[in-house]
This record gives structure tokens, sequence and C-alpha cells, in this order.
């Protein structure tokens, strides 16, 4: 008998070890994020939770501290489907139509991924094609297809040095991203492998300025130049000291443009038309890549050559340059200032137009919209109603004109120059092409009217990185023109309006809103507007403005 029942018991153990090596073990890292897919699915598919029924930011709290006594796959699976059916369930209506949408951002492939039992894989699955959602989290107006995020609010009492706390801040607004960012598709990396990788930066954090350099990197993953974010503690680390000089990038070639009287010494070390060809032992497109780069979101490498002035600031009070002035090549530490007076500045001295309108040639306009206005662009069209051209210049953002106000004398009538890609409340992750909201709205992707007496010569359009936002949304309708040609370089690459995000510790973080895409169905986000003829600026020829050239070149072939 004992015998027999030391037998029973032994088979007893041997059954829970087989059992204990078949459990599925978890790292830190996987709990978390299967945790907070699950949150964020909630957040914006449930009926109730979308409705603001909970406090879902402390929801997320409370419930990531229970995660640390999860030790395998099945315990976890059985904490996911009990934190689903926690909350009151209310009337799921299952839809699969996709005529007609955009599903490029459409991906819910982690469901299956992680392994779910099969009634936590319903609930999921239902959660994801569930159309009855509600929008306290997240708005679209009828008058507007920007996507809202008002009741985003501040977490109380957050303190980074919380673990949940962080972690919050990274599902908050990843999960925003990946339910209603509609350029999401186009960025370098899978929006979820760069989940993979901040998960565990933010859970071992140990020091402030290392969270909001993990913050800096969250937003630089969306390669959006709308989403900047660099807070001052950051700022004051990375780029505190800077030169009593201004660069203008001209390919590869910081170029000091403009010197401010800080000392005498240092204008003996550095002077204006000075080509700066190396910092420290590296290039300046590396120095921008690996010292800019990390920390800038940026829809392309143009726009991140806007900010190149920026790798001559750090953290230190000297940097060594690599100078090549006339002949000579030779390398100088120069000073650098936490503070100084822009006093006495000396600015290099460069042949370009400098008025709002005028005739660059007797038979060639120019109107630079920086500043311009409705009263002053109407009477630059009369007086160039007999030139062979007009160069518009968008090298700038537009302060006084309103966009029908210029396409009024470019366009014989009324017609679609941009299509716009916006979110859908009720379908997280889709999108679709946006029509005007109201019929008793004029549609706002359209412009111009019927004018028998529009400017019908040649138009050519001056753009390079400053050209951004609501400037390359006025530089695709000046491009849908009849008889226009666009010159200069890559734009910012961020077409549309931004939305606002508010993270958990108060901070505020934009992004692009909406997509834009020609008549013709090719994209600008990212991209930049459509360029006919880029401009070939060298450290020897950019003192003349090589754009206004290119422009008067084009418009005396025609």
């Amino acid at each position: 008998m004992k015998r027999l029942f030391l037998a029973v018991i032994l088979t007893f153990f041997a059954i829970l070890f087989t059992h204990a090596r078949e459990l599925t073990p978890l790292n830190e890292s996987q709990k978390f994020k299967q945790f907070g897919l699950v949150w964020g699915l909630m957040k914006y598919h449930h009926p109730l939770v979308s409705k603001g029924k909970y406090n879902w930011s402390e929801v997320f709290v409370k419930n990531a501290e229970k995660l640390e006594r999860i030790k395998n796959q099945e315990e976890l699976n059985f904490f996911l489907l009990n934190f689903i059916n926690s909350f009151k369930s209310s009337k799921i209506k299952i839809s699969n139509d996709f005529d007609g949408l955009f599903t490029k951002n459409y991906d819910y492939d982690w469901i299956a991924k992680f392994q779910p039992t099969s009634e936590l894989y319903k609930k999921l699955n239902e959660l994801k094609l569930n159309t009855n959602i509600n929008d306290y989290y997240v708005s679209i107006g009828k008058l507007s297809v920007i996507p809202t995020f008002e009741n985003e609010k501040a977490l109380e009492k957050f303190d980074f040095s919380i673990k949940s706390h962080r972690l919050l801040t990274l599902f908050s607004f990843w999960n925003a991203i990946q339910y209603f960012d509609v350029n999401k598709y186009l960025m370098d990396t899978d929006w979820e492998d760069t989940l993979d990788k901040l998960i565990p930066a933010f859970l071992t954090c140990d020091a402030e300025l290392n969270y909001e350099k993990l913050k800096a990197e969250m937003v630089r993953a969306l390669d959006d130049s709308h989403a900047f974010y660099l807070n001052q503690n950051l700022l004051d680390s990375l780029f505190e000291y800077k030169p009593s000089f201004v660069t203008n990038l001209v390919n590869d070639t910081l170029v000091v443009i403009a010197t401010f009287d800080k000392n005498v010494d240092e204008y003996n070390n550095i002077k204006l038309g000075d080509k700066i060809v190396k910092i420290g032992d590296k290039s300046i497109k590396t120095s921008i890549l690996e010292d800019l780069s990390p920390y800038i979101s940026a829809s392309n490498y143009s726009f991140l050559k806007r900010l190149s002035n920026w790798v001559l600031h750090g953290k230190s009070d000297s940097l060594k340059v690599t100078i090549a002035r006339n002949d000579s090549l030779f390398s100088k530490n120069l000073p650098r200032y936490k503070d100084f007076t822009n006093t006495n500045p000396k600015v290099l001295s460069r042949d370009t137009p400098r008025k709002k309108w005028q005739f660059i040639e007797d038979d060639i306009g120019y109107i630079n919209l920086k500043s311009i206005s409705k009263k002053e662009i109407k009477t630059a069209f009369s007086s160039f109603s007999q030139t062979k051209g007009i160069i518009i210049d968008l090298r700038n953002y537009p302060n006084n004109l309103a966009l029908n106000e210029l396409t009024h004398y470019l366009y014989p009538e009324r017609k679609t120059f941009i299509h716009v890609l916006g979110p859908i409340a009720n379908r997280p992750s889709l999108a679709k092409h946006v029509k005007s909201p109201l019929k008793l709205i004029i549609d706002p992707f359209k412009t111009g009217h019927k004018n028998r007496n529009f400017y019908s010569k040649r138009i050519v359009l001056l753009v390079n990185n400053n050209t951004m936002s609501q400037s390359e949304y006025i530089g695709m309708a000046i491009q849908g023109s009849p008889n226009c040609l666009t010159v200069g370089e890559t734009t910012a690459g961020a077409v549309m309006n931004i939305a606002a995000f508010t993270l958990p510790d108060a901070t505020e973080v934009n992004f692009t809103s909406l997509g834009a895409f020609y008549p013709d169905g090719s994209g600008a986000q990212r991209k930049g507007l459509k360029i006919d003829h880029y401009v070939n600026e060298t450290t020897s020829n950019f003192l003349k403005d090589q754009y206004v050239l290119k422009g008067i070149e084009l418009i005396k072939m025609k």
C-alpha cells in the first residue's frame, strides 16, 4: 500500500513538473507589451471605455503594477481575459466592410501573434471589428476631419521614476498613433518594431534626462517634420553652448553667413564666407545624421538640413572645426557660449530679391509670398499683365495672404488641387479620402474660379526646405495652375494640419493629422512637393540666388 501511495505521489509530481515545463515563459517586456496593446485596443474600441466611463490612465497604472507577479503566457492570458471581462459589456456592432477605405494602417496581427486562448482571441477580435465606438478619447468633428484628443489629461502626481507612469507615457502615445495617424504607413521603421525597441528602455530608465531622451526618440520615430519634441532640459543638455556665428548649409558644407561681435579673438578664427567642412573628425552630413537625427523627427533629410546650424551647438564651451578659406584648409578650436548678445551683426551679402514684388527684368515679375497682402498681390498681377512670366517665391511661410486671393489670378476655372486622407471616428486604423464636409460649405480642396483673364504665361514656383505645412498646401495649389514649373529642393514633407496630443506628464506632442495627395494619386507627405527642376547650389555660386536665376532661364526658354 505504501509503495502504491508513493507511486501515485511521484506520478502526480511528474505531471506537475511536465506541465510546468510546458508553460510559456515571459520576459518583462513581453507581458507589458501585451497588456499595453490590449489596454489601447479597449481605449479606442470598447463601447463604454471609449465613452470615458473610466479613468483609463489610472486603470493602466493599477493593472500594470499587478503584472509584476505574472510569470508565463498562460497566466497572462488569464489576466488579460479577466481584465477585459472586468468592465461592463455593451452592444458590439461588427463590421467587416472595407470597401472604399484606406487600409495600409490596418494592423492587428499582434492579436494572434501572442497565442491567446480561444476565448481571449474571440474577445479581442470582436473589439477589433466593433464600430459601436464613442468619441471621448478622440473626436472628429463634422466641419473638420482633424482628430482632436481634448480629453487626454495629465496623470495626477505623475512621477517619471515610477515604472508604470513611464510606460503609460509610451503606450498612451503609441496607441494614439497606432489608431489615428493616417500617415503611419510611411514611417521608416514599423511602428510595432519601434514599440519593441522602446519598452525595455522605458522599463529601465533611471534618470529624468534619459526619460526625456526616450520621449524624443519615441516622437522622432514618426518621421514627421511636424512632430518636433525637445523640452528645455533636453535642449540645454544637447545644445546648451552655441557659437557666435550663423551658417547656411550648401550641399554638405556649412558656409558662415553671419557673425556677431562677441570678442575680437573669435573674429581672427572665423570670417564671413568661411566654409566649415568638418566638425571634429566627422563630415557635416555625418554630424547631422548622428547628432540631430536621433532626437529630431523629420519627414526627410531636407528638413534636417534646415536645422543644420544646430550641429555647431553642443555640451561644451569649445568646438573643433575644419575650415576651408581661399585655397587653404585648417583646423581651429572655436569658443561656444551659453548666452551672448547678437550685437554688431555682420552679414554676408547675397544677391537675392528683397521686395514683396518687383520686376527683376523688363518682362519678368517676382512675387515673394511671405508678407504680401491681398491688395499688394492685386497690384502686382496688374503690373505684370504684359510680362513673359512671374516667379513666385514660396521659400517662406505666407502670413497675410489667403489661398484663393492668389489663385484668383492663376486659374481659368475652379478645380481640385489636392486629395486629403482623414481618419474615421468609429473605425480606428482605417481612413478615407475626405470630401467637403457640408454642401453649404465651399470645398476647401478646390481653388480658383472661372476667369477668362487669368495670368496664362509661365509661372515659376520657388520652394526649399523652408516650404512647410501651409506653405506646401499653398504650393500644391499654385502647382495646379496651367503653366507652373517648380524650381528648388525637397520641401519639409509635412503638408496638412497638425493634431496635438497631451502626454500623461502634461507635455504636448504634435503630428501631421491628415494625408496629402496630388490629384494623380501621388503622395506629398514625407516626399514634399513635386520638383520639376532641382537647384544646383555650390559654395562658389550660392551668393547669387540660383533659384531666381533658374526661374529667369525657364521663363526665357518658353
